[in-house]
């Protein structure tokens, strides 16, 4: 009679025992920005200006899983404040391919001289110009509810001054015209302001898209190690209950962040070449389009047993009817 198997050490039979840790549980959605309005030809020589290269970085990062484009336009020689029509040239032709991808323009893509990037007085023409079609042109937007300041290369400085009025204002008109607000938090005090302005009052509709920005215009340092990723992780608990939660990282350490973050499960990573010029932390490798950066974290998200969310899905995450 053959004996019974050993069964082994107690504590084998506890990690047998143990249950699904859920923090990775869901899927992953992919924003790409195929390029911001800082970084030009001089920093990366593949920087994309026109509308048809903007939208092949997002057309290509699509085919890589990428469910929401975020967008930006440029000028014939590389500055910001191109024409609105510019903006609905490059969305003409991303829907032309992707039909179900999420467009979220910038709402500082309506500048306005003598306003905050991110006002009313920019948001409302965008809204405007895409009213009455049916095209989904707009169903998303980044709103920046911090302060801060952008020196250009000739000395210029541009102001943009959080305020707790222009902030309800725009969100409510956002609202009612049912554009979902993604709030940019380049720093601890964006989420405060949401909190207080928009959350406590019960303003703000659920879910509430927030995002992190660390690097991101060089708002806030992401290196050495560790600290970056302490940043990171004291931002996510400190954002609202009922949150998505999103990574745009910026700057030389994005990969290892957006890592990082999605082992921590948040809910949505940014891509692309808003902020991003080198591939690794560590090597002087430039990106040379979108999708390439797509496909890395797209790759490293299912290694990691995250699948990459669809239109259709990350629609549902975020609220989007």
């Amino acid at each position: 009679m053959a004996g019974k198997e050993w069964e082994g050490f107690k504590w084998a039979e506890m990690v047998s025992k143990q249950g699904i840790n859920p923090t990775m549980d869901k899927k992953l959605i992919m924003t790409v920005c195929p390029v911001g309005a800082t970084i030009t030809r001089r920093q990366n020589p593949d920087q994309p200006y026109t509308p048809k290269e903007i939208a092949d970085g997002a057309i290509g990062a699509y085919e890589e899983g990428a469910a929401v484009a975020h967008l930006h336009t440029r000028t014939e020689t590389g500055g910001f404040g191109a024409p609105r029509e510019v903006l609905k040239e490059v969305i003409d032709l991303i829907l032309d391919k992707c039909p179900d991808m999420i467009i979220q323009p910038s709402s500082c893509e309506s500048y306005v001289p003598g306003a905050a990037h991110y006002s009313y007085e920019s948001v409302k023409p965008l809204v405007d110009l895409f009213s009455g079609s049916n095209r989904r042109y707009m169903e998303s937007t980044i709103f920046t509810p911090v302060s801060y300041a952008a020196e250009t290369m000739d000395g210029e400085v541009e102001l943009s001054i959080a305020t707790e009025t222009n902030t309800v204002k725009t969100v409510q008109y956002l609202q009612d015209h049912n554009i979902k607000p993604e709030f940019m938090n380049h720093n601890w005090e964006g989420i405060m302001n949401v909190r207080e302005w928009l959350v406590k009052p019960g303003i703000l509709q659920k879910p509430y898209l927030m995002s992190m920005g660390p690097g991101m215009h060089n708002a806030a340092e992401t290196y050495p190690d560790p600290w970056g990723y302490m940043y990171v992780l004291g931002m996510i608990k400190m954002m609202p209950e009922d949150s998505v939660i999103g990574l745009s990282a910026g700057g030389r350490n994005w990969l290892p962040l957006s890592t990082f973050s999605i082992l921590m499960g948040v809910d949505s990573v940014r891509i692309g070449m808003e902020d991003h010029i080198w591939m690794y932390p560590h090597k002087d490798e430039m990106i040379k389009k979108s999708a390439d950066a797509a496909k890395k974290i797209a790759t490293i998200s299912r290694e990691l047993g995250r699948d990459i969310a669809s239109p259709r899905d990350a629609r549902k995450i975020m609220g989007i009817p």
